[in-house]
Parts: structure tokens; C-alpha cells; sequence
């Protein structure tokens, strides 16, 4: 935090940094924020730190062991964009897939989709004034993380 006197004001003002580790920014994002007490008086949004280091770990390895973080296009529903890129890569480079890894791939897509839609009805259904739903959507979605857990090894951005 930094503080100083701004020379058009006769108040203390102070400059508050609020990101990108914020949990309210998610990562993606930082504001700077100009305020007057408890007041925000102005704030200037500074953009890009959604890739999260991705693209330095893809500088410093070779193609074939690294799998660009296509979960960042939406991170709560990381597979499908990842099976998407995948099967775009085994199509260029001729590669034939056995049917059992490719309905495996189908049905935790399906269960990550599944586990957004969960996240986004709860919060969603919080948001309009009702608590119970979600409780009962994360009680689910835990239930279906647990088993992609499993499956990648990761709780989050799925490989």
C-alpha cells in the first residue's frame, strides 16, 4: 500500500493495489485504486495477468512436453478446451487414439461441464436470495472433482 498527499486535495489520500493475487480479481486482473478514506475516488483496471506464467513455461520447454493452458479460456470447465486441442494435434500429426481413452476423454468433459453448470446454478440461485442451492450444487460438484481428481491428478486445471 502506498500512501501520499495528492497536491489538488487538502485530504489524505492513498493509493490501494488490489490484485492480481486478490481473490476477488480471480488472477486476471489488478486495479489501482485511488481512495479517500473508505471511498474509491478513482481506479485504473491494468489488464493481462491471466496467462499466469504459461507462456514462460512454454518458452523454456521443448513442444511435445508442453500442453498450452487452454483452461484458461474458462477454468472451471478446463477439459473440454484441453480434449478439443488434443484431438486437434493427434489429427495433424495422424495419430489414431484407442476408443477407450477417447470415451474416457467424452465423460470427463462431460462431468467438468457438468460441475461448471453446478458452480454457475448455485452461485447464480445465491445471488437471487436462495442459500440451500447452493450447497447442494457444491456437494455434487465436489462429488464429480473427487473423481476428476482421480483421473488427472489435479483439482483445477485439468491435463
Amino acid at each position: 500500500m502506498k500512501t501520499e498527499t495528492f497536491k489538488d486535495e487538502s485530504r489524505h489520500r492513498f493509493l490501494l493495489n488490489m490484485g492480481p493475487q486478490h481473490p476477488a480479481t480471480h488472477g486476471v486482473l489488478r486495479l489501482v485504486l485511488e481512495m479517500d478514506g473508505e471511498y474509491v475516488v478513482h481506479l485504473d483496471p491494468v489488464l493481462g495477468y491471466g496467462h499466469r506464467m504459461q507462456e514462460k513455461l512454454g518458452e523454456s520447454r521443448p513442444w511435445p512436453s508442453f500442453l498450452p493452458n487452454t483452461a484458461r479460456m474458462d477454468y472451471l470447465a478446463a477439459l473440454p478446451y484441453n480434449h478439443g486441442y488434443v484431438c486437434l494435434v493427434e489429427k495433424l500429426a495422424g495419430i489414431e487414439v484407442p476408443r477407450r481413452a477417447e470415451c474416457i476423454r467424452v465423460a470427463t468433459s462431460e462431468l467438468n461441464r457438468i460441475a461448471s453448470h453446478l458452480l454457475w446454478l448455485g452461485a447464480y440461485l445465491l445471488d437471487l436470495g436462495a442459500f440451500t442451492p447452493i450447497l447442494y450444487g457444491f456437494d455434487d460438484r465436489e462429488q464429480i472433482l473427487d473423481i476428476l481428481e482421480d483421473i488427472t491428478g489435479s483439482r483445477l486445471t485439468y491435463s
